[in-house]
């Protein structure tokens, strides 16, 4: 049952930062663009972006994500380490528990 609550919290913590990374690095994206018909990617590769001039003088946005991988190692990355923490510190609380009990 612990493993499961742990997993879980890490799940929804690994996601909130990997998209506020996610978010972050488009928006720092969008605004190094200054040039039209100037692709511009970020978060390694993972994101473009790319404004186009229309006939009219309207400016058109292209953006996206051209791929996923950076994003799954972000967020696996994160994952792992929650875990890890978590477990670390669960152990470290039994072992000061024991030690207390037996002094």
């Amino acid at each position: 049952m612990k493993w499961l609550l742990r997993i879980t919290v890490g799940l929804t913590i690994s996601f909130v930062v990997t998209m506020v990374v996610v978010v972050a690095s488009f928006i720092m994206t969008m605004f190094s663009a200054t040039e039209i018909g100037i692709r511009k990617v970020g978060l390694f590769g993972a994101l473009f972006f790319e404004p186009h001039e229309q006939e009219n003088g309207s400016t058109s946005l292209e953006i996206g994500i051209s791929n996923g991988a950076p994003i799954a190692i972000i967020f696996i990355g994160l994952l792992v380490f929650h875990v890890a923490v978590a477990s670390v510190l669960e152990r470290l609380k039994l072992h000061k528990k024991r030690l207390q009990q037996a002094g």
